[in-house]
C-alpha cells in the first residue's frame, strides 16, 4: 500500500505539467493589483434572493448569501459581462469595467419570469413557474455548472451518477458494443424508461441495442449522455417521477433535462489529466486526458455559444493469467484461481492474454447554442442549438488460444484477442421560436437527431475461410464439405461487420397562459402538440463477417462461420423501416387553497404501428408551513416498443454434418424479429406498448433557510414489459421449428412483452449551505437511494408448454437476475465542500450496497452475492491571480475493490465482477485546470 501511495504522489507531480503549461500559455498576465466586484440580488419588490448564481464571463461564479449579497475577489482589470440568475426569474445582465485596486458594486433586480424565453428557465415537472425545486409537487433535482465542475470525472453519465440518488451508470467489460456505448438507468428501470431532453426538447436515442449490459435487462436502447460535452452544460435537471402524460413516451422512470450554457462570455478552457494508480500490483494504466472549452460570441442583439471537448482514455486491464492450454495440450500455466496470479509458466504466451477492464476510447465532441431576440422588447426569440460527436472505442471478447478450433496458427501462432473497434457518430440540430402574444407564451420548434454505430472488428478472422490471408484457400479435402460451394474469399484479420443507424425528427408546439378564475392563484393552462418520425436501419457487413467458407478447422472438423467475437449482419438482417406518431397534451395547475397546489395532465398519442394511448397524471402539493411541503403523485405511463426492438435481428449460420446424407447442413442461431416464422413458432407475438402505474409521495422540509431535507417513496408497476428472451433451444423446440418449415434454425431469441414487474424505492436528499463569514462557506449534502425490483409474472407462451424450454435464464446476466439483483439495492453518498473566493476542498464518501450477479452464467453455482463497499474521493483546488484555477484530486482514494468472484464465476482469469457498480480499476489520481482566456 505504501508503494502505491508513493507512486500516486510522484504521478501527481507529473500530472501537474499539462495544466501548468496551459496556465502559463493561456492565463491572464499577473497583475500587481486586482479588483473586487460585489453587490446584491433582489426581486422586483426588493426582497433579497439567496441562492442566486452570479457569473462573470460565463465561467467564474458565486452563490448569493441569505441576504442576497455576493462578492467576487481577485479580478484582473478589464471589462466583464456579469449575469445573475435564479430559477423562476428572468436573468439580469450587466457590463462592468474594473480598474486595478478598485471595488465596484453591481446590484441586480430580477423580475418573475412571465415569458419563458430561454432554456435556462425550463424546470421539468411543471409547466408553471416556481421559485425553487422543493416547491414542486414532484421531486426535481437541479445541478448547476459549478457543481458539475466539482465532480471527479468528465463523462456526463458518470457525473449524473455521482449527483443523483437513483441514477446508475455501471462500467461494462466484455459486453460487445456495450463496452463502447454504456447506458445509464434511473430508479432501477431500463435505459429506455428515462426521457432525456436537451434545452427542453426530446433527445434522440442510440441505434445500439444493449444485449449484454450488466445491471439491466437485455434488449433496451437509451440515450447516450456521453455524446454531450460536460463543459457545455449549464445545469442538469432530474425529474424523479413518472411523467409520460406531460412529456410523452419513455418517461416512466422520470426525465433528465440538460440545459446548455448560453450568452456572451470570455473563452474558457478546462483540461484534466489522470490515471489509475493501484497498490495491488497492477501497472499504472487508464491514462486519461480531457480538454474542453467554449466561448460566447455576441451576434447583434443575440449570442452564439460554441463548445468543444476531446477525451482520450487508454485501456485498463485487471484480468488474471489464463490457466487453459495455450499452444499444445498440457501446456497450461499454473495460476492462483482466486487472484489470477501466475505461479508457474509452461508456455510463452504473454499474460494476461484476456482483457478485463475499460477499453480504449477517443471522443471528439462539439456543440453550439444560438439565441437571438426578434424585437427590442425581448418578447420573442429565435433559438437554435446542435452538435456533432465522433467516438472511437474498443472492447474485447474472449481470447482464442493457439490450439483453439477457432484459430489458425498460420495466422495467429500464439492465439489472438478479437476486438470491437466501434465508431459512433452522433449529430443533432434544433431550432425554433418562443415568445408571447396576447398573454400566451408560445414555443414552436423542431429537432433532428442521428446516431450510428459501425462495427469494425480487429484481430479477428473467419475460421471457415481457411488459413490463407492473401488468396482464397481451397476448401478442405476431408470428404465432408467438398468444393462446390467455395466462395473464394480470402481470410482477413480486420473485418467490417455492419452498421446500425437511427434517425429521429421531432416537432413541437406549446402554449401556456395563466388565467384568473377566482382561486387563490391563477389557473395555469398549458397545451401542445408533437410529431415524431423515427427511421431505423441495419446495414449488412462484408461477406467475410457472416459467410460459411466451407473450410474445416485445424482439426478437420466443421469450422465456425462468420467473424470471431461478433458475427456480422447478413443481408437478411438488413432493414430500413420508419414509423411516426403524433401526440397532444393538456396540463392544468393552480392553488385550490393557499396551501394546496394541484397539477393534472392528460396526453393522447397515436403511433402508426401501435395505435392509440391515453395517459394521465394527478399531482398534489400541500404546504402547511413555509418550511414544510408534502407532495404526491399518481400517474399512468407507457413506452412504445423502440424501432430497434421491433426490427433488430442478428444471426450466425453454422454447419453440422447431416447424419443421414453425410452432407453439411446449415444451422442458424441468433435474434429474430417477432414477425419471423421461427420467432412465431416459439411463441412470439407482435409487440405492444409497455404500460405503467406510478405512485409517489414525500416531503421537503427546510428547518433553516440554508438547510433542506427531502424524502420520496415511489412505486412503479409495469405491465407488458419488453425484454429479450434467452436462447430457446432443445429437441422439443427443434420439432416446433421443423413444423414451421424452419429446420435450419437451432436456437432463437426474440423480443417479448412477457414480463410484469414491480419497482419500489425511497430517495432521500439533504443539503446544508453554511456561510462562514466573508467569502467562506461550507456546503454539506447527502443522497440515499433504496430500490427493489421484482418480477411479478412471466407470461410463458403456450407454444413452449411441455417443451422444457423457458423464456428467460434466471441465472444468466441479461436475464431475470439482471432485472432483480444485479444493481445494489442501496447506495448513499455524503459530500462536503469548503470554499472561499480562491480555495476549495471537496471530500466525498460513497456507499454501494450488496448485489448479486452471475457473470459466467448458465449454472446455479455461478450466482454470487458481492458485499457492500464504501469509496472515498477528495479534491483540493486554488484559484491563482485572475481566472485560473488548479485542482488536484483522487477518486477511490483508498484503492477499494469489489469482492472477488468464485472460480466458477470467473473462469479463473476474470478476477473481478463485471457487475460492480463502481468498476474494479482502483484508485484514480487526476489534476485539472480551469482557465478563462483574454482580458
Amino acid at each position: 500500500m505504501r508503494r502505491g501511495v508513493v507512486r500516486s504522489c510522484l504521478l501527481c507531480t507529473r500530472l501537474l505539467c499539462l495544466p501548468l503549461l496551459l496556465l502559463f500559455l493561456g492565463a491572464t498576465p499577473l497583475t500587481a493589483q486586482t479588483a473586487v466586484l460585489k453587490g446584491r440580488v433582489t426581486d422586483s419588490l426588493g426582497t433579497p434572493l439567496g441562492g442566486a448564481t452570479v457569473a462573470i464571463d460565463g465561467a467564474r461564479s458565486v452563490t448569493t448569501r441569505d441576504g442576497g449579497t455576493y462578492e467576487l475577489e481577485g479580478l484582473a482589470p478589464g471589462t466583464y459581462t456579469v449575469r445573475a440568475r435564479l430559477i423562476g426569474y428572468t436573468a439580469g445582465t450587466a457590463r462592468v469595467t474594473l480598474a486595478a485596486g478598485e471595488t465596484r458594486t453591481a446590484d441586480f433586480r430580477l423580475a418573475r419570469s412571465v415569458v419563458q424565453l430561454s432554456g435556462v428557465n425550463v424546470v421539468v415537472g411543471s409547466r408553471a413557474r416556481h421559485t425553487a425545486a422543493e416547491e414542486l409537487a414532484v421531486p426535481v433535482d437541479v445541478y448547476t455548472a459549478e457543481t458539475i465542475a466539482r465532480q471527479p470525472t468528465t463523462e456526463t453519465s458518470q457525473i449524473l451518477q455521482e449527483l443523483s440518488p437513483s441514477v446508475n451508470f455501471p462500467r461494462q467489460s466484455v459486453t460487445d458494443a456495450d463496452d463502447i456505448v454504456r447506458p445509464f438507468t434511473l430508479r432501477g428501470l431500463s435505459p429506455d424508461h428515462t426521457l432525456v431532453l436537451l434545452n427542453g426538447l426530446r433527445r434522440h436515442h442510440t441505434a445500439l441495442v444493449h444485449i449484454f449490459a450488466y445491471g439491466m435487462g437485455a434488449g433496451s436502447s437509451g440515450v447516450d449522455l456521453n455524446a454531450l460535452p460536460a463543459s457545455a452544460i449549464d445545469r442538469i435537471e432530474v425529474l424523479r417521477d413518472g411523467a409520460a402524460a406531460q412529456y410523452g413516451s419513455d418517461a416512466i422512470a422520470g426525465v433528465v433535462n440538460v440545459v446548455l450554457k448560453d450568452g456572451v462570455f470570455r473563452p474558457f478552457l478546462t483540461t484534466e489529466a489522470g490515471r489509475y494508480v493501484t497498490g495491488l500490483g497492477y501497472k499504472d494504466d487508464g491514462n486519461t486526458i480531457t480538454a474542453g472549452g467554449g466561448v460566447g460570441l455576441r451576434l447583434g442583439r443575440g449570442s452564439l455559444a460554441l463548445f468543444g471537448e476531446y477525451r482520450h482514455r487508454d485501456p485498463t486491464n485487471r484480468a488474471g493469467a489464463d490457466n487453459q492450454d495455450q499452444l499444445v495440450p498440457g501446456d497450461a500455466n499454473v495460476v492462483d484461481t482466486l487472484t489470477g496470479e501466475l505461479l508457474e509458466r509452461n508456455n510463452d504466451v504473454p499474460m494476461p492474454n484476456h482483457h478485463w477492464g475499460d477499453g480504449l476510447a477517443k471522443d471528439a465532441l462539439g456543440f453550439g447554442n444560438f439565441k437571438y431576440p426578434l424585437n427590442a422588447a425581448g418578447t420573442a426569440e429565435l433559438y437554435a442549438f446542435g452538435g456533432y460527436s465522433y467516438r472511437d472505442g474498443q472492447g474485447q471478447g474472449f481470447f482464442r488460444q493457439g490450439l483453439s478450433e477457432r484459430n489458425w496458427p498460420q495466422i495467429y501462432p500464439q492465439g489472438y484477442l478479437p476486438t470491437f473497434d466501434g465508431k459512433v457518430r452522433d449529430g443533432s440540430a434544433a431550432a425554433g421560436v418562443r415568445g408571447a402574444v396576447a398573454g400566451w407564451s408560445y414555443d414552436v420548434g423542431g429537432s433532428f437527431g442521428h446516431n450510428s454505430f459501425r462495427y469494425d472488428l480487429l484481430h479477428t478472422m473467419n475460421v471457415s475461410l481457411g488459413p490463407c490471408l492473401d488468396t482464397p484457400c481451397a476448401p478442405g479435402a476431408d470428404g465432408i464439405l467438398g468444393t462446390a460451394d467455395d466462395p473464394g474469399i480470402p481470410n482477413d484479420t480486420s473485418i467490417y461487420a455492419g452498421t446500425l443507424k437511427l434517425n429521429e425528427l421531432n416537432t413541437t408546439a406549446d402554449i401556456v397562459k395563466p388565467f384568473r378564475v377566482g382561486l387563490p392563484a391563477p389557473l395555469n393552462v398549458a397545451l401542445g402538440v408533437a410529431f415524431r418520425r423515427e427511421n431505423y436501419q441495419i446495414e449488412a457487413g462484408e461477406p467475410a463477417s457472416y459467410i460459411q467458407g466451407f473450410h474445416p478447422d485445424q482439426y478437420g472438423d466443421l469450422a465456425a462461420p462468420g467473424s470471431q467475437v461478433f458475427g456480422g449482419f447478413q443481408p437478411a438482417n438488413a432493414v430500413d423501416s420508419s414509423r411516426s406518431n403524433v401526440g397532444g397534451y393538456l396540463d392544468l395547475e393552480t392553488n385550490l387553497t393557499p396551501q394546496l397546489l394541484v397539477n393534472t395532465a392528460g396526453r393522447f398519442e397515436h403511433y402508426s404501428d401501435f395505435g392509440d394511448k391515453l395517459t394521465g397524471k394527478l399531482a398534489l402539493r400541500f404546504q402547511p408551513a413555509k418550511q414544510f411541503v408534502l407532495r404526491g403523485a399518481l400517474s399512468s405511463g407507457f413506452r412504445a416498443p423502440s424501432p430497434s426492438q421491433s426490427f433488430f435481428g442478428s444471426k450466425i449460420t453454422q454447419f453440422e454434418v447431416d447424419t443421414v446424407t453425410g452432407n453439411p447442413r446449415p444451422v442458424e442461431v441468433g435474434i429474430f424479429p417477432v414477425g419471423h416464422p421461427a420467432a412465431k413458432a416459439l411463441g412470439a407475438r407482435p409487440l405492444k406498448p409497455e404500460t405503467s402505474v406510478n405512485v409517489s409521495g414525500g416531503f421537503a422540509f427546510s428547518p433553516l433557510p440554508t438547510l433542506t431535507f427531502t424524502a420520496d417513496y415511489y412505486y412503479i408497476r409495469i405491465r407488458d414489459r419488453i425484454i429479450l428472451t434467452a436462447a430457446i433451444a432443445g429437441d422439443s423446440v427443434q420439432r416446433l421449428l421443423d413444423a414451421a418449415g424452419q429446420s435450419s434454425i437451432e436456437a432463437a431469441q426474440y423480443f417479448t412483452n412477457a414480463l410484469r414487474t414491480r419497482t419500489q424505492g425511497v430517495d432521500l436528499t439533504a443539503a446544508w449551505r453554511i456561510p462562514l463569514g466573508g467569502t467562506r462557506r461550507l456546503d454539506l449534502s447527502g443522497i440515499y437511494n433504496w430500490t427493489k425490483n421484482k418480477v411479478l409474472a412471466i407470461d410463458e407462451p403456450p407454444e413452449l408448454a411441455g417443451t422444457g424450454a423457458v423464456l428467460f435464464d434466471s441465472v444468466a446476466s441479461g436475464g431475470l437476475i439482471s432485472l432483480e439483483r444485479e444493481r445494489p439495492d442501496q447506495r448513499f453518498s455524503l459530500t462536503g465542500t469548503y470554499a472561499t473566493d480562491r480555495f476549495h476542498v471537496l471530500a466525498r464518501s460513497s456507499y454501494w450496497g450488496k448485489y448479486t450477479s452471475a457473470q459466467v452464467g448458465g449454472c446455479a453455482e455461478c450466482v454470487q452475492t458481492y458485499g457492500a463497499k464504501t469509496l472515498f474521493d477528495a479534491e483540493v483546488g486554488y484559484r491563482f491571480y485572475d481566472l485560473v484555477e488548479l485542482s488536484l484530486g483522487a477518486r477511490n482514494i483508498f484503492d477499494t475493490y469489489p469482492d472477488r468472484p468464485s472460480y466458477a464465476n470467473s473462469f479463473g482469469f476474470l478476477v473481478w465482477p463485471a457487475a460492480s457498480p463502481f468498476g474494479y480499476n482502483g484508485r484514480f489520481v487526476y489534476t485539472r485546470a480551469e482557465i478563462v482566456l483574454g482580458r
